[in-house]
């Protein structure tokens, strides 16, 4: 079973956030970053922050409820904005669902730079394990790995105007630069990275062999 803290904020803030991630994609023909895509990114968002708050890495009782929110907001801004800056869009977004809290202008700032950079796959330096930042970035990446990563991929470099033949060079330096990123972060954690690595070389394998 989660953390209590997390419970509270799935309890507090899952349908709500739910529902309103639903309706700002409900003109949006994007499958792949949906809001089932943001469902997914939560789901993966809470079980890092469990392991994190198991192993003492926590302080901040507010966090979950932070991490709830940013995942249900980090790709809204793709529908109006499909390029990888999206994330300004999502910042606008967010900010206005925020208006609507009792957060205070710390914690919404926290969310907001989330929610803006969560895209920036630069990943420069390294990054604090527990922060919002982090834990929202690599849930994120996470949704890239598997089956539903291939199909994710196609779906978002085709909106992207990027060529089929460019394609499999782009998404194989694209995973390996998100693999690494969160095995250099959650190295704690080798049984995840074992996982997420397998998931990881699914993808890989896919776009190896995938005829020009």
């Amino acid at each position: 079973m989660a953390h209590p803290l997390i419970i509270t904020a799935e309890e507090k803030y899952g349908l709500l956030l739910r529902e309103k991630c639903r309706q700002i994609f409900s003109g949006t023909d994007m499958p792949s970053h949906d809001h089932l895509h943001h469902d997914r990114v939560w789901k993966n968002a809470a079980m890092l922050l469990d392991r994190l708050i198991s192993a003492g890495m926590v302080s901040d009782h507010g966090l979950a409820v932070k991490t709830i929110i940013a995942s249900f907001f980090h790709d809204t801004g793709l529908t109006v904005n499909r390029g990888p800056d999206h994330g300004l869009e999502s910042r606008q977004i967010c900010s206005v669902y925020l208006e609507t809290t009792d957060l205070t202008g710390y914690d919404c700032n926290e969310i907001l730079d989330a929610v803006e950079k969560h895209d920036n796959k630069e990943y420069t330096g390294n990054s604090d394990p527990s922060s919002l930042a982090a834990i929202l970035s690599v849930a994120d990446d996470m949704d890239a790995f598997g089956e539903e990563g291939i199909g994710r991929y196609e779906e978002i470099y085709a909106m992207r105007g990027i060529a089929a033949t460019e394609m499999p060079g782009m998404i194989i330096s694209n995973v390996l630069s998100r693999l690494r990123h969160l095995e250099t972060t959650y190295g704690m954690f080798p049984d995840l990275i074992a996982e997420m690595r397998k998931k990881a070389e699914t993808v890989i394998n896919h776009f190896t062999n995938k005829p020009l």
